[in-house]
């Protein structure tokens, strides 16, 4: 994960405003798909770019996902034939960020802290998320506060997400990784069903 962030102050309140880039892999159980994704993330510009590696019942598909959230457009990018599938984008910013109504679980070591360098500590927080209304458990670092692992579930509808987050490195490597690619530019926002959450991008 290359990684900066700062802090802004506003109306007497600091936000932390982060730009990353990470790997992930997720799992999402009801439906026995496996992914490993590479995520591109600006907290300030509120754009997400997400490349994923897909494997659903023995099949595997490659998506490529950019997601700008201030103009309210997605891209989902072939860059196999080069062209693109350019649709609106409602979905609220959802900052990569511990809640503020979120619960403190626990305090733990992952690892041990018996030798240098064994253990990492991380904070356990939970809580229900606005929209849509599922449960979450995160995994966040004491030192730094970077994420390390996320559960989303959904008990009713039996369904759980599950992303663990490494290969977290500081720097950003290349902005244009939030720009759709040339091939893209004549594009027009088509069919709005299609991707309608940052959830949608994710599987």
């Amino acid at each position: 994960m290359k990684y900066a962030c700062f802090s802004l102050k506003i109306n007497s309140e600091w936000y932390h405003v982060c730009i990353f880039y990470h790997t992930f892999k997720q799992t999402i159980l009801k439906e026995k798909t496996f992914g490993v994704e590479k995520f591109s993330y600006d907290a300030f510009e509120e754009r997400v770019h997400i490349r994923l590696l897909l494997d659903q019942d023995n099949h595997t598909t490659y998506r490529d996902t950019l997601l700008l959230y201030k103009e309210g457009i997605a891209y989902q990018i072939f860059r196999h034939n080069q062209t693109c599938e350019k649709v609106h984008f409602k979905d609220p910013w959802k900052p990569m960020e511990i809640p503020r109504d979120a619960k403190f679980q626990s305090q733990v070591i992952i690892g041990s802290l018996s030798a240098p360098a064994e253990g990492l500590l991380v904070n356990n927080w939970s809580g229900t998320m606005a929209e849509p209304h599922d449960d979450y458990l995160l995994t966040f670092t004491e030192f730094g506060c970077l994420p390390v692992h996320a559960w989303w579930y959904n008990i009713e509808g039996q369904t759980l997400l599950s992303l663990s987050f490494f290969d977290m490195v500081l720097g950003v490597e290349d902005p244009e990784v939030f720009n759709p690619p040339p091939f893209c530019d004549k594009a027009q926002p088509g069919n709005d069903a299609a991707l309608m959450s940052f959830f949608d991008a994710l599987i």
